[in-house]
C-alpha cells in the first residue's frame, strides 16, 4: 500500500510561498496510477452478478471443450 511516509514528493511553492505543485518518482506516480486502477475494476466488479463456484467450475469445463 503506499502511503505519504512511502512517497518521494518534491513540492513546488507558489509565489506566495504556499505548495502548489508535487513532483513524485516516475516509479511512485506509476504505482499510485496502477493503484488507482486496481480500486476502478474492483468497484466495477462488485456490481456484477455473483456465480457459485460450482457454475463457475462448469462454465470453465464447458468453455475448455469448444
Amino acid at each position: 500500500m503506499i502511503t505519504v511516509e512511502t512517497l518521494h514528493p518534491q513540492y513546488i511553492k507558489s509565489p506566495k510561498g504556499e505548495d502548489s505543485l508535487v513532483i513524485l518518482p516516475i516509479k511512485e506516480f506509476n504505482r499510485l496510477i496502477e493503484d488507482y486502477n486496481d480500486l476502478i475494476v474492483i468497484e466495477d466488479r462488485r456490481k456484477e452478478e455473483k456465480i457459485s463456484l460450482q457454475d463457475l467450475k462448469q462454465n470453465l469445463s464447458t468453455s475448455n471443450n469448444v
